[in-house]
């Protein structure tokens, strides 16, 4: 199985930013917040940029433009599952099924434009919204708020809080795996180890009781504390704050249809 994600609008979604907003969506999503039109698969965001970036751990920066282009890319975005099996007769069959993140998105910050008076959100597509659903394996909000400067480490943080939650022994996983999930072929192979021992590194900080070793062969994980029960906070992380209790202005609409 392969996944691919194509630029639907030719801008790409990339790096921390959309990272840090789908984990958030899922949060808001799991806790219930009145922030969900969950009938029309919505999201509204907060009426100022500054909060919102509180609430989904994105840093502010001064970078306003930047976020609301990638938020709008990664609406944009076409994420294509690819399959490949035998069939009774042994040929081999592709099966693709191509999922897109948004029907409709509308961020607007800026107090001074007509548009800001309907309110930011993202109305998501059917098989996204569903994808959003389905029971994701639960996550510290606050190690992700930590790890929200590097977009690698997010994604390992990730794949070990999945991986640890499931297994009951000690896994390894070879090094080649590892690129395939978290990098390209054609970079080095001395390079991403590298860089996937230093985001790894990271990760270690902020959930301390995490169990991995690192061999010449691959990676060692074992079963340890998950990572929404670390009794340690990093000594450098960024205070959580909690999740916004009222919706924003679009979300008063009697059917949550922007148009």
């Amino acid at each position: 199985m392969s996944i691919t994600t194509t630029p639907r609008n030719g801008q790409w979604a990339y790096g921390k930013i959309p990272r840090m907003f789908l984990l958030y969506v899922q949060t808001l999503i799991r806790e219930g917040s009145p922030m969900v039109d969950a009938a029309n698969k919505t999201v509204h965001l907060d009426d100022t940029f500054s909060a919102f970036c509180e609430h989904s751990g994105i840093p502010v920066n001064g970078r306003r433009e930047q976020v609301t282009q990638m938020l709008e890319n990664l609406g944009g975005t076409v994420i294509q599952v690819t399959n490949w099996f035998e069939n009774e007769n042994g040929k081999t069959v592709h099966d693709a099924i191509n999922i897109l993140v948004a029907d409709h998105t509308h961020i607007c910050f800026d107090r001074n434009s007509k548009e800001y008076l309907k309110g930011s959100y993202i109305r998501f597509s059917e098989p996204m919204w569903n994808i959003l659903n389905e029971n994701p394996v639960p996550l510290s909000r606050e190690i992700a708020f930590n790890l929200g400067n590097s977009a690698r480490a997010l994604d390992i943080y990730q794949w070990l809080a999945r991986r640890t939650y499931y297994i009951g022994k000690p896994v390894t996983i070879p090094w080649d795996n590892l690129q395939m999930q978290f990098d390209s072929a054609e970079t080095p192979p001395h390079k991403f180890r590298e860089r996937f021992k230093k985001a790894l590194h990271l990760v270690q900080d902020n959930w301390p009781e995490l169990r991995v070793e690192v061999f010449p062969d691959g990676v060692k994980v074992y079963p340890c504390r998950k990572s929404l029960e670390s009794k340690q906070r990093a000594t450098k992380g960024i205070p959580m704050p909690k999740s916004p209790t009222q919706p924003t202005k679009a979300s008063v609409k009697p059917n949550g249809n922007p148009f």
